[in-house]
């Protein structure tokens, strides 16, 4: 099996619920993942839908990114927590930054759970943990996605306990499982 398969079937084994693929006509880049490597198009073409359980944590779909409908719809759009930033912003300073921010953070997690926080593509390629209050503080919880999906695929802490949490799929962290 390829490694996006292997993750998301470790997902499933943690409950997690899967949609194919919506198929219509040519596959089309939407725009934000111009320039996305081969790795995240794989990824983000290989569900509709890829949510936890309790449907508050799920992975952004290709149709998420090209505005389509699913589990993260207008109403929840691939980028509100950008919007959500922008909207708190105290002025044009800082507004600036966070859309300096979010123009070379690409989200491709959202989650609801405990509060807002999501799953990122850094500009050097790794991904980050962030969440409320400031959303723009992030954490590194894998050099690349490559490493992540391998990581979720065989069960593998990413060492950030918040980022296991909201994925299920290691340790404690697993549902049925006592902490």
């Amino acid at each position: 099996m390829g490694l996006h398969l292997d993750a998301t079937a470790a997902l499933l084994t943690a409950g997690w619920v899967r949609d194919e693929p919506l198929r219509s006509g040519a596959a089309v880049v939407p725009p934000p993942l111009v320039g996305a490597d081969d790795q995240l198009l794989t990824w983000v073409g290989s569900f509709s839908v890829l949510a936890s359980p309790d449907d508050t944590v799920w992975f952004l779909s290709a149709q998420d990114y090209a505005g389509g409908v699913g589990i993260s719809d207008e109403a929840f759009p691939w980028d509100a927590f950008r919007h959500e930033s922008l909207e708190a912003a105290s002025g044009p300073a800082e507004r600036a930054a966070v859309d300096a921010f979010w123009a070379s953070h690409l989200p491709i997690l959202l989650s609801v759970r405990d509060g807002h926080e999501y799953l990122a593509i850094a500009p050097d390629g790794q991904v980050v943990r962030g969440g409320e209050p400031e959303l723009e503080e992030v954490t590194v919880v894998a050099p690349d996605l490559q490493t992540l999906l391998r990581d979720v695929a065989a069960g593998v802490s990413t060492a950030d306990p918040l980022t296991d949490a909201l994925l299920g799929t290691v340790g404690s962290a697993r549902p049925g499982r006592e902490p």
